[in-house]
């Protein structure tokens, strides 16, 4: 259904939807604090770029311009061509906001919630037509806002956060009217405000907003939400569901949770997954490369192994190796900082585990493998008891100094937060392949929650917060400008002990070792958090054996509704490349039965649909062509160019111009595949002698 925005009634319309009262004991300038009206709305823009002669020696000068946009409330569909018809249209809802506050006696305005898909775009749009403040904004980075509040009554949302799932895939699984391709839309074509749309640009365009609304609506009814109660972002239902399980507990969970001395040492230790390639494979098309694959490898390590369940206590005294050793041989959790000196990989280790990245290091005479320490004078890093015993064990070192070291007893994860995991898990398990279109949306949301557990225990508490005013962004980081109260209050706010974060990475990091060390330096050829890729096929089941045992004795084990078993933690073998070449982290590319694949960070998996073939192996062609300085075109994606200064009249013809506000460009991208000078000789070295040469002798 269409209306105008001139004749729309919004008054009756939110008198019709009710509303949603505030949430206990919130303030009213806090989320849950306000009325909320009880309908679901979304905006949405489409816009036109347009490329001026490139001048003062700029690479661009590319700019971008509203021509339609689109708003949905229920299901009504209300478009408009310019932004002064929009702000019309938001001043008539404030005004049917205003006398709606009157009719339910509410102390202050009641918020629309509109939903914007990908929120960021639109906001760096509407940044620079309308003054929005610190108050009216809530970012998670820089130029990506959960939310904005314009006229302190229309609350803009990012349903992206909120799901994080394009508006595509959201549609999809909702079983709503799904996104157009736009493919067919053609967004290279020029529209202005003034361009009559075709019937299909019109439908593509309104298919969005309306397929949203749709989309969010069954969300919430499914999860049994309401727009008062809906999380902001995706991590936030396991957020919800956790801390309601270990409310209990909540005293216990208190004072486990670090100071800020001790969360520095943590923030130092931690890391994310072990994502490399073996130097002696590097650039080569090898055949028959098998691929393995640990099954729901973070949530494994959470039900299965035990974590710091207590405040660390430091060491102030006698802080050596071996007084270190002693409180690992005890079974504590040690997170300490060390100083290696002479430091140097032992041979035949094909995927060196120290970072660069994670090291404060000094005096290094050379050997790094992309990213990765080979050997140096002096390497200063933080390691909990996980990541020491794979250091000593692949690195030789002439001496070891502790500089700092910190210990806690370790335990189980609380049995009522391993239940929440549990349960996603058996609901993942069962309901997989299911046919009915209840349990497809139960399965696909348990299985997003067992994701999002580790996610959510990772976050960090001192996380910088962005500040906004009227153009201008302040990053404000605590740990550089917080006061100990304020470190301190951060810190003892945080949902859960940012240490069982730290150590769920450290496991899984271990978990994927045992399997590099079992393959062996030549035969490994890749690995990426969860999984190992090598030449030809190893046995795992002694690995897989120790593991199913955990799994069994720990919970971590559920059965589908065939009546097999599926263990947590274990390798499933995923099946083999007959050709296989990778280029180093996050870069490979292979052929399965005749057909090409090509996985790179920063490149496309896009889908020419003219010809069903992914446009990046259209443009890679051969395997022979994936190395060093390939560059993609097509499949490179797209580049955003933030016009923050514009403010121009861009004159069309003798009549018609449209004004040039802040904008966003989207350009044509490429990608060029390339190596840094230490990895190309390092690739050199192993190419001419076949191991790695100490270049000191």
């Amino acid at each position: 259904m269409f209306a105008s925005w001139e004749s729309y009634d919004f008054y009756t319309a939110f008198q019709a939807g009710g509303f949603l009262k505030p949430l206990p004991k919130r303030k009213p300038d806090r989320a849950g604090g306000r009325y909320i009206v009880n309908v679901v709305s979304a905006f949405d823009i489409e816009t036109s770029r347009i490329d001026l002669p490139i001048e003062n020696g700029y690479r661009q000068n590319s700019h971008s311009f509203m021509y339609v946009w689109q708003f949905q409330i229920e299901d009504v569909t209300i478009m408009g061509r310019t932004w002064e018809d929009f702000f019309a249209m938001c001043a008539r809802i404030r005004e049917a906001l205003a006398r709606y506050k009157e009719y339910i006696k509410s102390p202050t305005l009641p918020v629309l919630i509109c939903w914007v898909h990908n929120l960021g775009y639109e906001w760096q749009w509407l940044q620079g037509i309308y003054t929005f403040n610190n108050e009216d904004v809530f970012f998670r980075d820089q130029r990506k806002p959960i939310w904005c509040r314009m006229y302190d009554c229309i609350e803009m949302r990012c349903s992206y956060m909120q799901t994080n799932m394009s508006l595509a895939h959201l549609t999809k699984q909702m079983g709503v009217e799904e996104k157009l391709s736009g493919d067919i839309f053609d967004y290279g074509k020029m529209r202005y405000p003034w361009t009559e749309l075709s019937d299909y640009e019109k439908e593509y365009c309104v298919r969005d907003v309306r397929s949203l609304v749709q989309a969010m609506k069954l969300r919430m009814e499914k999860d049994g939400d309401t727009l008062q109660t809906l999380p902001l972002t995706s991590t936030g239902y396991v957020r919800r569901d956790c801390k309601e399980a270990i409310k209990p507990l909540y005293y216990d969970i208190r004072d486990m949770k670090p100071d800020y001395k001790q969360y520095r040492l943590l923030r130092d230790a931690f890391r994310g997954g072990n994502t490399h390639a073996n130097r002696k494979f590097v650039g080569k098309i090898l055949d028959n490369v098998s691929s393995y694959d640990m099954t729901s490898c973070y949530p494994a390590q959470q039900l299965t192994k035990k974590f710091p369940m207590k405040r660390f206590k430091w060491l102030d005294n006698n802080l050596d190796l071996e007084r270190v050793m002693k409180f690992i041989g005890l079974g504590y959790a040690v997170v300490a900082r060390y100083r290696f000196e002479g430091l140097k990989i032992k041979e035949k280790i094909p995927i060196p585990y120290l970072s660069l990245a994670r090291t404060k290091s000094a005096d290094f005479i050379g050997g790094i493998d992309n990213g990765r320490i080979l050997y140096a004078g002096i390497c200063e890093c933080a390691l909990n008891e996980i990541d020491l015993e794979i250091v000593v064990k692949q690195y030789n070192f002439d001496n070891v100094k502790v500089l700092s070291a910190m210990v806690a007893q370790k335990d189980y994860l609380p049995e009522p937060y391993r239940k929440v995991i549990q349960k996603y898990y058996d609901l993942k398990t069962t309901l997989k392949g299911t046919i009915d279109p209840e349990e497809a949306y139960a399965y696909a949301k348990s299985k997003e929650k067992l994701n999002a557990v580790y996610g959510m225990s990772v976050q960090d508490p001192l996380h910088a917060k962005i500040l906004y005013d009227d153009g201008d962004y302040t990053v404000q980081d605590l740990n550089k400008v917080g006061t100990p109260e304020e470190l301190e209050k951060a810190l003892s706010g945080a949902a859960f002990p940012y240490q069982w974060g730290v150590y769920v990475t450290a496991y899984a990091r271990q978990a994927l070792q045992e399997a590099i060390d079992l393959i062996g330096y030549d035969r490994m050829v890749y690995c990426d958090t969860d999984s190992v890729k090598m030449i030809g096929k190893v046995n795992m089941s002694g690995i897989n054996k120790k593991r199913e045992q955990l799994a069994t004795r720990q919970g971590a084990v559920a059965v589908d509704r065939k009546g097999v078993a599926h263990y947590m933690g274990v390798f499933e073998y995923e099946g083999a490349y007959d050709q296989f070449i990778t280029q180093g982290a996050k870069r490979y590319a292979y052929i399965i039965n005749g057909e090409m694949g090509v996985t790179v960070s920063g490149v496309s998996k896009k889908i020419n649909p003219e010809t069903g073939i992914p446009i990046a192996v259209e443009e890679l062609k051969d395997l022979k062509n994936f190395k060093d300085g390939m560059i993609w075109h097509e499949s490179a994606g797209s580049l955003s160019v933030y016009n923050d200064d514009d403010n121009f009249y861009y004159k069309v013809d003798d009549e018609r111009g449209v004004m040039i506000t802040p904008n966003i460009a989207i350009l044509p991208n490429t990608y060029q595949m390339g190596f840094s000078k230490d990895y190309t000789a390092l690739l050199q070295d192993v190419e001419l002698y076949g191991e790695y040469i100490d270049r000191r002798k």
